[in-house]
């Protein structure tokens, strides 16, 4: 009877799993195919010197901090 028991336990876990997994694989598969067709948008691009902020001749202070162990 035990053996019975067991053999319906693991029965029932194999059908859960194949389900889980054909599951998994038609995710997969709709994720891939519902795409619009379209390329994603690209960022604007910026000039080399947008990351300037300022005036060109400002002046500049570097302040260093170091460790000499």
């Amino acid at each position: 009877m035990e053996n019975r028991n067991r053999l319906w336990i693991m029965l029932g876990a194999g059908v859960v799993a194949v389900a889980i997994a054909v599951a998994v694989i038609v995710v997969v598969a709709l994720n891939l195919t519902s795409g619009s067709g379209s390329a994603p948008a690209v960022a604007e691009e910026f000039p080399p010197y947008a990351h300037i902020l300022g005036e060109a001749d400002a002046p500049v202070t570097v302040v260093e901090f170091g460790d000499f162990q």
